[in-house]
C-alpha cells in the first residue's frame, strides 16, 4: 500500500513538473500600454491616423529619446525581461540602445498578471543621410526574456504608439553637407 502511494505521488510530481516545463517553454505573453513619459526631445505630440496612434517627437541629433510605457505579463508564469534582444528593426534616424525598468534597473521581473513601467532608450542620429522631408518610425522592440529561471525567449513587442521623427533641416543637422543629403 505504501509503495503504491509513493508511486502515485511520484507520478503526480512527474506530470505536474512536465506541465510546468511545457508551459515554461512557450514564449511569454506580454502586452504594452500607453506611455508614462517621453523625455529627450524638445517637443512631442500624439495624433491618430485611422487605427494608428502616432507619437511625433522633435529630432535632436546625438540625443537620446527615452520612451516609457507599461509592460504587462499576460501569461501564467513569472517572467524576467532582460533588456533588448540582439535583432532589432533598423529605423534610419533611431538606434536601439536599451530597455530598462523605469528606474534604470537592467532586469524587470513580472509575476503573472503584473505590469511595470519600462523605458526604451533610442539614440537619434543619421540625419545627414536623409532629405529634410524624410522621416523614421519605431513601431516595435524585441526583448530577451527568461521564464522559470532557465528558459530564454526573444519576444517582439508592438509599442502602444508608433514613434515618429522627421529629418530636420540642414541648420539642425550638424554633419550634413551640400552633397550628403539626397534631394527631396
Amino acid at each position: 500500500m505504501l509503495r503504491r502511494a509513493l508511486l502515485l505521488v511520484a507520478l503526480f510530481a512527474l506530470v505536474l513538473g512536465g506541465g510546468f516545463v511545457v508551459a515554461a517553454r512557450q514564449a511569454p505573453t506580454l502586452s504594452t500600454a500607453t506611455p508614462v513619459e517621453v523625455a529627450g526631445t524638445e517637443a512631442s505630440a500624439v495624433f491618430t491616423i485611422g487605427d494608428r496612434t502616432v507619437r511625433q517627437v522633435r529630432y535632436a541629433d546625438g540625443g537620446t529619446l527615452r520612451y516609457t510605457f507599461r509592460l504587462t505579463n499576460r501569461g501564467r508564469l513569472p517572467v524576467t525581461v532582460r533588456g533588448l534582444a540582439a535583432d532589432q528593426p533598423d529605423p534610419r534616424l533611431f538606434t536601439y540602445v536599451a530597455l530598462t525598468g523605469a528606474d534604470g534597473e537592467r532586469d524587470v521581473r513580472l509575476g503573472a498578471g503584473e505590469d511595470a513601467a519600462v523605458t526604451l532608450s533610442l539614440a537619434m542620429g543619421g540625419c545627414e543621410s536623409l532629405s529634410a522631408r524624410a522621416g523614421s518610425f519605431v513601431t516595435e522592440v524585441s526583448v530577451r526574456t527568461e521564464q522559470a529561471g532557465f528558459v530564454d525567449h526573444d519576444v517582439v513587442l508592438t509599442l502602444p504608439e508608433q514613434i515618429h521623427t522627421g529629418s530636420p533641416r540642414e541648420a539642425f543637422c550638424p554633419r550634413s553637407t551640400a552633397t550628403s543629403r539626397p534631394p527631396g
